[in-house]
């Protein structure tokens, strides 16, 4: 007896653990689409690996507030792709601009909105989407960090494109070499009124200065602790690059330098869409540059449709299915014949306004008034009664004749 209740209680336990693993599955599951959407791709792998080589996310982000120290639901202001290799020294960049119009959960919207809706979490899986790309590992900055550390690093010396000239307050920026400090620096980078292509311009302008600080990075390696510089300022900065991926990156330091740096950006044309303005990416040419320069990291098991694009190149948009839906005209209800038609069948005389009058028989129009007159004739059946009564269609006669010589009213 005690054998069969130890066996009913372990068959109990089994059945519970079990049930209990599958329930809290089915809510996991149900938590990652509400906030992925149904094509989260957390669970695919990239086709290769290289234990020297690594890719991560680096996007800049704003304060909600100057009191505000959570930022991890703020739009992103800069989103650039890097992979590093640490044993060539090779960097390749890949920036997309902030307007990009992507596909976020199941709706189309700008890219650098994912991060406002979901955090870093859905900005990664975004681009996983969008790109096809095994992006596991993020670096997320806010912009009071990258001026501390630029002013850490005793600023940086950028080379600035042609035509560029600022002049606010002390700050002046001229074409040419500059030094910037923290301030400046931030003021330079995050500016896209003073380029004739606008967002782009300052995308490039972002590319070239990321360059220049690898120099200044890798300069000022021999004289300070890269470890300790690290660790002091990564208090203003979120990542989840394991210890292992920095510890190489540092050690390999010098290794890096401009020259050697490739930046890209993704492919497309700016158009405003119903009053907003937009990045539209050319998806083709994005995936083959990504094919090319991104290989290894691509997602074993991603198709065009994770994007949001169907096999002959159309935007899947589930917003603009709706809206369709939604402005879809309602059947026409059965037309009633209209009303002053029944009105003038049943009654002698009726007057429209504003609307002309349509041309009957007798007409009566008096041009001193807006009104209209119309009278219809009496049957010949009627009663003599309702003639003496009426007016003779002979007489009616006589009264259009006679208006066509006076405008004076009988």
């Amino acid at each position: 007896m005690k054998i069969k209740r130890l066996v009913a209680v372990v068959f109990v336990a089994i059945i519970a653990y079990f049930g209990s693993n599958t329930i809290l599955n089915k809510l996991e599951n149900n938590e990652l689409k509400k906030t992925y959407g149904d094509d989260f791709s957390f669970d695919d792998d990239a086709i290769a690996s290289n234990e020297h080589e690594h890719l991560f996310l680096l996007v800049g982000v704003d304060k909600n507030s100057d009191d505000d120290d959570n930022d991890d639901f703020t739009r992103t202001d800069t989103i650039m792709l890097v992979k590093a290799n640490t044993e060539t020294g090779k960097i390749d960049i890949l920036s997309i601009p902030r307007d990009s119009r992507v596909k976020i959960r199941q709706e189309f919207d700008k890219v650098n909105h994912a991060h406002a809706f979901g955090g870093i979490e859905l900005t990664i899986q975004t681009l996983r989407n969008f790109l096809g790309l095994d992006i596991d590992y993020y670096v997320q900055v806010n912009y009071k960090a990258v001026e501390n550390i630029i002013d850490a690093l005793g600023g940086v010396d950028f080379d600035v494109p042609k035509g560029v000239s600022i002049d606010v307050g002390s700050l002046k920026i001229r074409e040419g070499m500059n030094h910037f400090d923290g301030q400046h620096a931030l003021w330079y980078l995050r500016t896209r009124k003073i380029y004739e292509n606008g967002d782009i311009g300052r995308v490039e302008a972002q590319q070239g200065f990321m360059k220049a600080m690898v120099d200044q990075i890798v300069a000022k390696s021999e004289k300070i602790n890269l470890t300790t510089f690290v660790t002091n300022y990564l208090k203003y900065v979120k990542t989840n690059l394991p210890m292992s991926v920095l510890m190489d990156l540092t050690n390999n330091i010098g290794k890096f330098s401009s020259a050697n740096v490739s930046t890209f950006t993704v492919p497309g044309r700016e158009q405003t869409i119903e009053g907003t303005s937009y990045y539209l990416p050319d998806f083709e040419k994005t995936w083959r540059l990504v094919d090319k320069e991104f290989q290894n990291f691509k997602l074993r098991n991603w198709d065009r449709t994770k994007a949001g694009i169907d096999e002959d190149g159309n935007i899947l948009d589930e917003r603009k299915n709706k809206i369709e839906e939604a402005t879809e005209p309602n059947p026409e209800p059965a037309v009633e014949a209209p009303v002053r038609e029944e009105i003038i069948e049943n009654t002698e005389t009726h007057y429209y306004e504003p609307e002309p009058a349509p041309s009957y028989e007798y007409e009566y129009y008096e041009p001193e008034y807006v009104e209209e007159e119309i009278e219809e004739t009496p049957s010949e059946e009627a009663p003599k009664e309702k003639e003496e009564k009426a007016e003779s269609p002979k007489k009616t006669e006589e009264k259009v004749e006679k208006s066509e010589t006076s405008d004076k009213d009988e």
